[in-house]
């Protein structure tokens, strides 16, 4: 069994909201690491977890993925939610666009 991806980000909901939804439309479970100081950001910024500095950060099949719109397509595509055809994508796109 995989082991379940696991999300740090504030405590609130944010730039993270719509990875979890995606995750909640895909019946994909996940944990939470809530960043609630300041050391533990600069802790993840330190280990090299945070490619552009920002979170959200999601820790999914050996990778720390940031920036919400390359971790949607991620995980729409891991999770077959990216549509079989063009026309699916495009709706995808124009709804991860918007959040």
């Amino acid at each position: 069994m995989a082991a379940k991806p696991k999300l740090y980000y504030f405590n609130g909901r944010g730039r993270m909201e719509s990875i979890r939804w995606l995750l909640a439309a895909a019946g994909v479970e996940f944990e939470e690491e809530f960043i609630e100081t300041r050391e533990h950001y600069k802790k993840l910024q330190k280990d090299g977890c945070l490619l552009f500095g920002q979170v959200p950060l999601v820790e999914i099949d050996g990778m720390m993925l940031t920036q919400t719109r390359a971790i949607l397509s991620y995980l729409a595509a891991k999770y077959n939610l990216y549509g079989k055809d063009l026309k699916e994508r495009v709706r995808y796109h124009t709804v991860h666009s918007c959040t």
